[in-house]
């Protein structure tokens, strides 16, 4: 959408970016406009005031030179047309699976490469040229086209703009020629005029009601967020990665309404989608970049780009999107199911390979550095007289020997803390302030006996006397969603940096997979299989009837298969304590 600035006479602001837009002086028909590649309105102000007085320059010279604007369109349409029919003659000749090079490419996409990206390449290298004014790039084809058309000098900076324009304009095309939003092979016959209409015999009924347009995109945001929220329960963090999904869709598809899309545009979102750096959305300020300057940025640093794994996370938010349009009856599901089904990924790595494990020589140096051996009682990571019994403590205990999730465990409140004939567990529930991962996630687990052994029940008893006290009253809530634990998972990266033992990927996270792996080597039968899945929040599938009424497996059994877990490379006895009688179940 356009949206006129009264400050600036040839401004307006098209999806957050200024643009310079002017219509042609004097009698003639039709308008310039080009990005200015910026959303801050005085930078915008100050290109439009060159590109201005660039534009008044020329016309007056093509003006004076006795060229009319319907001779300089005309010279202008026939390039264009002449660019898009020798792509065709290209594009028919060019044996399958091999790229056409537009007209006048200078990209440096490789032959490997396909038309798709070849295009989105020429694109962004066009509007840059054309917000440039790079009439440089442009001096050949203004030459010939000035000598074939027998053209004066004084018309050539006008010739110019517009030959950057029909750039512009003809990788538009291309790009609707290869998705299949071009109808030039496949345009149908022109309707048949309808004979005059017949007088009628007896008063007309009253026409039928006019059926409403459907909304567009950006009127269902916010009841969409509104419905996750309040009936979804989804977190803060969710929502603000999916509300990002949805604002950048409308910026490469266009604000339409919601059964205007089709296959083509979500493909192209995608295909956009992975061309943006590896770090986007990692810094604030790419919330106030276009794509096209995130994207132009990362090809020019040579930047690895996203996953498709995450191209995959932007799809399934787009998916629940239109699947609230079909809920609201804006939208048939099956038109949903030809928008965002059976989209093709590429699968970089095996689901295996994805997470890493502990080996046990970095467990060995981890726990025996300084927050479990002694430390200073503020730089942690320099040893000292002190062991801190606190949240950067008992955290990676707990998660090596239970595999919970981080928030699960660094939520806890004292309430969660129990005992059933003589097992000490762990209760992780979802309650009003705390929400769990999935429905599976919802559990009682056993604490291992070597937590008990290291004093885990005389913390939970000074540290948290009342059923309402938190476990861990050191890592503050924060953020929309009060969660306590991505304050131990920034500490953890910069501990393990400061003690020489970081590898990326290998966190806090990286304990389920050592404590899946560890038990996997150790059980010998199917329920002690079922008891894993339960510990570690796993959903086992099956029938409906297994889901529905399988409660869990017996906290006795579950606790017998959870002491089969052991670390024989830690040597943790210095860490013990004599529990203290009276901790109430």
């Amino acid at each position: 959408m356009l949206v006129l600035c009264p400050q600036g006479v040839h401004i307006t602001r098209r999806r957050g970016v200024y643009h310079y837009r002017r219509r042609l002086p004097g009698r003639a028909r039709g308008e310039v406009m080009l990005s200015l590649r910026t959303r801050r309105y005085r930078e915008a102000e100050h290109r439009a005031g060159l590109v201005d007085e660039a534009f008044g320059s020329a016309w007056e010279r093509a003006v004076a030179a006795g060229m009319s604007d319907a001779d300089i369109k005309r010279v202008l349409r026939q390039y264009l047309q002449d660019a898009l029919a020798e792509d065709m003659r290209e594009r028919l000749a060019t044996s399958p699976g091999r790229p056409v090079y537009p007209s006048g490419w200078d990209g440096e996409v490789e032959p490997a490469h396909h038309d798709r990206e070849m295009i989105t390449e020429g694109m962004a290298l066009a509007e840059e040229a054309l917000a440039e004014r790079d009439f440089a790039r442009v001096a050949d084809t203004v030459g010939a086209l000035m000598a074939t058309h027998d053209l004066r000098e004084e018309v050539r900076p006008l010739l110019s703009l517009g030959v950057l324009q029909a750039n512009v304009q003809m990788y538009r095309e291309l790009e609707k020629r290869i998705t299949g939003r071009a109808l030039e092979l496949v345009e149908s016959e022109p309707p048949a005029p309808l004979p005059p209409p017949l007088a009628p015999a007896e008063p007309l009924a009253a026409p039928e009601a006019a059926v409403p347009a459907k909304p567009k995109v950006s009127e269902l945001v916010e009841p969409y967020f509104n419905r996750r929220e309040t009936l979804d329960r989804t977190t803060h963090q969710v929502m603000n990665q999916e509300r990002g999904t949805v604002t950048r869709f409308m910026e490469v598809c266009g604000d339409r309404p919601v059964d205007a899309y089709h296959r083509g545009d979500i493909s192209s979102f995608l295909d956009t989608l992975r061309r943006l750096p590896a770090t986007y959305g990692k810094s604030p300020k790419d919330k106030d970049r276009s794509l096209v300057d995130i994207i132009a940025e990362a090809h020019a640093k040579g930047a690895e780009r996203l996953t498709d794994k995450t191209v995959k996370r932007h799809l399934s938010a787009l998916s629940q999107f239109f699947q609230f349009a079909v809920d609201l009856g804006h939208l048939a599901n099956s038109a949903k199911g030809d928008l965002v089904e059976n989209h093709r990924f590429r699968v970089d790595r095996s689901a295996r390979k994805q997470r890493d494990a502990w080996t046990s020589e970095e467990l060995a140096r981890l726990f025996t550095s300084p927050v479990w051996t002694g430390c200073h009682p503020v730089r942690r990571a320099e040893a000292g007289p002190e062991i801190i019994r606190d949240a950067r403590f008992w955290l990676p205990l707990l998660a090596l020997f239970h595999g919970a999730r981080l928030e699960e465990f660094a939520d806890l409140y004292r309430r969660d803390i129990g005992c059933d004939e003589g097992v000490w567990f762990v209760r992780i529930t979802e309650t009003e302030g705390r929400r769990l991962k999935t429905a599976n996630a919802e559990r009682v687990v056993p604490l291992h006996p070597e937590v008990i052994r290291l004093g885990f029940l005389d913390h939970v008893r000074t540290t948290a006397p009342n059923p309402g006290d938190p476990l861990f009253p050191d890592l503050e809530p924060q953020g929309k969603d009060r969660k306590r634990g991505p304050r131990i998972t920034r500490w953890f990266v910069e501990y393990r940096k400061a003690i020489g033992i970081y590898r990326e990927g290998v966190g806090m996270h990286a304990f389920r997979h050592t404590v899946r792996t560890r038990l996997s080597n150790r059980i010998r039968d199917v329920q002690q299989e079922r008891h894993v899945d339960f510990m570690l929040g796993h959903g086992r599938g099956g029938s409906e009837g297994r889901e529905r009424y399988d409660k869990g497996p017996g906290l006795k059994a579950t606790a017998e298969t959870l002491a089969l877990l052991q670390y024989p490379e830690l040597d943790l006895a210095h860490l013990y304590t004599r529990q203290r009688e009276g901790v109430a179940a």
